[in-house]
C-alpha cells in the first residue's frame, strides 16, 4: 500500500452550490485570504444507543449514528461584498455592508485545494460565517467559517481523493 500524506493548504474554492451532488469544476473561484494555521476538519462522535440486559454490563444492542465531518477556517480582511454574500447583508456602493440578521446565506460548492495529499470537495455546503474582530493596534478582523456538508440528491456530501502526479 502506498503511503499518502496530506498536509498544507493551497487554497480554498468555493462555486455555485450543486444539491445534485455534481461538484463544479470550471466556475470555482478562491474564497479569500485563508489566515494562516485556521484550516481544520473534524468529526464529532457517533451518537451510540445501546441497550443492556438487567444485570449485565455488555450490550445486547449497540447502534451508531454517524456524523459528518465539519471544516473551519477563518478569512482575514473581508470587503463589504464578501460579508454580504457568507455573513449576510446587502452591499452597497454608497452605504457599504448592511446588516440586520434576518438574511438568508445560499449554500455554496467548496473545495479544499492541500500543497500535497487529499483535496476535498463539498458539493453543497452549508455556511456559518461569524465576524470576529479585533480593532487594536496589534488585532485583524477575521471572518470565522463552519461548513457543514449537505445532503445532495446523487452521490456524496462530502468527497476525499489524492491529487494526480504532475
Amino acid at each position: 500500500m502506498a503511503s499518502l500524506i496530506t498536509l498544507g493548504l493551497s487554497q480554498i474554492m468555493v462555486g455555485t452550490a450543486a444539491p445534485n451532488g455534481t461538484m463544479p469544476t470550471a466556475a470555482l473561484t478562491k474564497i479569500g485570504k485563508t489566515y494562516k494555521d485556521t484550516c481544520k476538519m473534524a468529526q464529532d462522535a457517533s451518537d451510540v444507543t445501546e441497550h443492556f440486559e438487567e444485570g449485565r454490563s455488555a450490550p445486547e444492542v449497540r447502534k451508531k449514528a454517524k456524523k459528518i465531518p465539519a471544516l473551519t477556517f477563518s478569512i482575514m480582511d473581508p470587503d463589504e461584498a464578501f460579508l454580504a454574500k457568507y455573513v449576510g447583508g446587502s452591499s452597497d456602493a454608497a452605504k457599504g455592508w448592511g446588516f440586520d440578521g434576518t438574511e438568508v446565506v445560499a449554500n455554496v460548492a467548496l473545495k479544499v485545494e492541500t500543497e500535497q495529499g487529499l483535496d476535498i470537495s463539498i458539493p453543497n455546503a452549508d455556511v456559518e460565517a461569524v465576524i470576529n474582530a479585533d480593532f487594536s493596534a496589534k488585532g485583524i478582523f477575521l471572518v470565522d467559517f463552519t461548513v457543514t456538508p449537505c445532503a445532495v440528491s446523487s452521490g456524496k456530501a462530502i468527497w476525499a481523493k489524492a491529487k494526480t502526479a504532475k
